[in-house]
């Protein structure tokens, strides 16, 4: 069998630990300052800017409001609340249809009926009056006496 000659193992072993202490020594290519200990959770910072935003936006609304009632000037500042859950929409929505629909029923059982039998038959001899003026005859005639036979029930 053929076995390498010793001084190549050794040269072979040498260019080993030559090669891995030059890999130790190469630096990386983007340095990060040493006075930064870590990155910051950019979502957390996100969140603390929001809310630093509505408490300054909250602060502003108070300030108008306490500079408001010091001046004597009265503004309407009962706004109405923005509702956000789209539950709490449904059910007002189905509040006020049912307050909609209890008017609508009060205001059918309060109705008095407009029927009357008086009316009708006026109206019914009114039609029966334009049939025979239509047929060109009086109702005086066998074939007239038919016909107000047919209208009558």
């Amino acid at each position: 069998m053929h076995r390498p000659k010793p001084y190549i193992r050794v040269i072979q072993e040498k260019e080993m630990l030559d090669g891995q202490s030059r890999l130790q020594s190469i630096g990386p290519l983007i340095t990060i300052p040493r006075n930064i200990e870590r990155i910051p959770n950019m979502k957390k910072v996100q969140i603390l800017e929001d809310r630093y935003t509505q408490i300054e936006k909250d602060n502003r609304l108070l300030l108008e409001k306490i500079t408001n009632i010091m001046n004597g000037t009265n503004i309407k500042l009962d706004k109405p609340k923005r509702i956000n859950s789209l539950n709490s929409r449904k059910k007002n929505e189905q509040e006020q249809i049912r307050r909609d629909n209890l008017i609508l029923f009060q205001h059918i059982q309060t109705k008095k009926s407009s029927y009357s039998k008086q009316q009708y038959d006026k109206e019914w001899n009114q039609t029966k009056q334009y049939f025979y003026n239509l047929s060109g005859s009086r109702p005086s005639t066998q074939k007239n006496k038919a016909l107000i036979r047919s209208f009558e029930f």
